[in-house]
């Protein structure tokens, strides 16, 4: 919890019963706390890394908190009187207004620093909250490092560019709304124990599910970090979309729940449509001798699954991570048939074409859920031809070199 200097320490939770402290030690402190700060937003609020600072809020009504994040290791204080962290992060939000990446009206300062630590400066800056106020702490700081003369006392050559360039007389306007803007947060208790409690109190989680729905959350954030990186995008996270992950995620852990059918379906106009697209699913199927009934039947279960496919991601019924999962399923499960039936006809002496639809019929009637959540029975042959359609998968035992000129692609469910 993160507290004020008057209030005392709470005790540390107990996670003994939990692994999470140390599967969540590989993340990175801003994806942490990139998470902790989630928890706080609402409405159209986004949290970036890396961006405007190490964790950056901006809130719908167009204002910023711009987060500095201390980790602290043994008995290190980066906020004591003459810390380089210290100057160096106010040096570099000076920095930050005067090139007006950040905006000294709209935006909140705040150096969150992740154990119990003090120190008399940084202290009185995130008490200052008027003008006034911010001017003379201003003043008051710089008698550390400069004699009532004005001279320059004795600085360490690591910190003294960050000092002079805050206590620069010319910058002390700037530098005063700055420290007005200012804010210190400091914790009591292990930050990913504070961060593990916040989750589970606003997300409401229960709990026998907080384990995993804590590292699930981390490692979507995590992961959507690191696809924004690799687009050479910014590194933001809305909040909108982290809800709707995290209302996924808990409805498919919470309990065993049936996907229900919620787009209508196809009409005669809409499946006469696709016969005549040529489509490769399709075309697959008539490579092992299916009838025009059986062609039929695949294109209402292609629709239907991936209609209603659609609608459930939307709604956060389905996460994107199980939706990729189940893609995997579903290609071990068709490896694995397809292995199966030449061994087990192999005395019938059967052409591929019937090696190919028996493999086709066997993969068809598989009811195969996502994760625990019960599916429609269309569902999975559904699925099953979205991935023929993109030759995936295929039905005749050299679908390949029917089908594939040269190289072939993924199916992706969405």
């Amino acid at each position: 919890m993160v507290r004020t200097k008057k209030e005392s320490p709470k005790e540390e939770i107990n996670l003994a019963n939990t692994h999470v402290p140390d599967k969540v030690y590989a993340y990175t402190l801003q994806v942490k706390h990139a998470l902790y700060e989630l928890q706080k937003c609402s409405g159209n609020d986004v949290v970036s890394v890396e961006v405007l600072e190490d964790v950056a809020v901006e809130k719908s009504d167009g204002t910023v908190k711009a987060i500095q994040v201390k980790n602290v290791s043994s008995k290190n204080n980066p906020i004591s009187n003459r810390a380089k962290d210290l100057w160096k992060t106010f040096s570099n939000w000076l920095l930050a207004v005067n090139s007006k990446e950040l905006d000294i009206n709209s935006t909140k300062f705040v150096l969150f620093v992740t154990a119990d630590r003090n120190g008399s400066i940084v202290s009185s800056f995130s008490k200052s909250t008027t003008i006034e106020e911010s001017q003379q702490v201003w003043s008051e700081a710089r008698k550390e490092f400069y004699d009532e003369f004005g001279k320059e006392k004795e600085l360490a050559e690591d910190y003294a560019y960050y000092v002079k360039h805050f206590f620069n007389p010319e910058t002390q306007t700037l530098a005063s709304e700055i420290i007005k803007n200012f804010h210190l947060e400091t914790i009591n208790i292990n930050h990913t124990n504070l961060l593990y409690e916040k989750f589970c109190e606003r997300a409401m989680v229960e709990e026998e599910l907080g384990d995993t729905l804590f590292l699930y959350m981390l490692g979507w954030i995590e992961k959507k970090v690191s696809e924004l990186v690799e687009n050479k995008k910014p590194m933001c996270i809305a909040y909108q979309e982290y809800k709707k992950q995290l209302m996924a995620i808990r409805r498919e852990f919470n309990q065993n729940l049936s996907l229900k059918e919620l787009a209508p379906r196809p009409t005669e106009q809409e499946v006469q449509n696709e016969m005549n697209a040529l489509r490769t699913y399709l075309e697959q199927l008539d490579v092992v001798e299916c009838d025009y009934t059986e062609k039929i039947e695949a294109i209402n279960d292609y629709l239907r699954a991936s209609t209603n496919r659609t609608i459930w991601a939307k709604r956060g019924d389905i996460s994107d991570g199980s939706l990729a999962s189940y893609q995997e399923t579903l290609i071990k499960k068709w490896n694995t048939i397809r292995k199966i039936i030449p061994l087990q006809y192999k005395s019938q002496n059967l052409s591929p074409e019937e090696l190919g639809k028996l493999l086709y019929l066997q993969c068809k009637d598989e009811r195969i859920n996502i994760d625990h959540l019960f599916v429609p029975d269309f569902f999975t042959a559904g699925c099953f031809h979205a991935l023929s359609d993109d030759i995936t998968i295929g039905w005749h035992p050299n679908y390949k070199d029917i089908f594939m000129s040269g190289s072939g692609s993924n199916a992706q469910l969405k």
